[in-house]
């Protein structure tokens, strides 16, 4: 046997050993981690699940909120349409002959007027729900008994 032989075999059987070692220890703690990563996996798991119910929680509240407030907020606006009639901002589309007559009265009747403005105009404001009073109760199948 040669030297290069001799140191060969003492090397194998050296890396046979260390590789032995590794493999055994490497084989005792792959149970403990193997439960140490299943447990982080399950915490994550679970924390990720938790943030997505939290999630969907705060959208139905969002969409809730944004519901109640839209519902809100065309109530108050039909209750200043009905308190404030202004034909000059309004965003219906009146037809001509009934968007003329009504510029008519407020520009020939009402601004004339000088400091009198507020008694018509509140005439004008009960006359206007009236007249909404009575074509609500037409479509809702209200006959005059008359």
């Amino acid at each position: 046997m040669t030297f290069v032989d001799t140191l060969m075999s003492f090397l194998s059987g050296a890396f046979k050993v260390i590789g032995n070692g590794i493999q055994t220890l490497l084989n005792f703690l792959a149970v403990p981690l193997g439960w140490l990563v299943a447990l982080i996996e399950g915490i994550w798991y679970f924390l990720t699940k938790l943030v997505t119910i939290v999630i969907k929680v705060i959208d139905i509240f969002i969409a809730l909120f944004q519901f109640l407030g839209s519902l809100a907020l065309g109530f108050l606006r039909t209750i200043k349409a009905l308190l404030f009639i202004d034909f000059s901002r309004t965003p219906v589309n009146y037809p001509s002959s009934t968007g003329t007559g009504m510029q008519l009265v407020v520009e020939k009747v009402l601004q004339p007027v000088g400091f009198l403005t507020v008694i018509p105009a509140v005439l004008l404001a009960l006359l206007w729900l009236f007249f909404v009073i009575k074509v609500i109760g037409l479509l809702g199948g209200e006959r005059d008994n008359a």
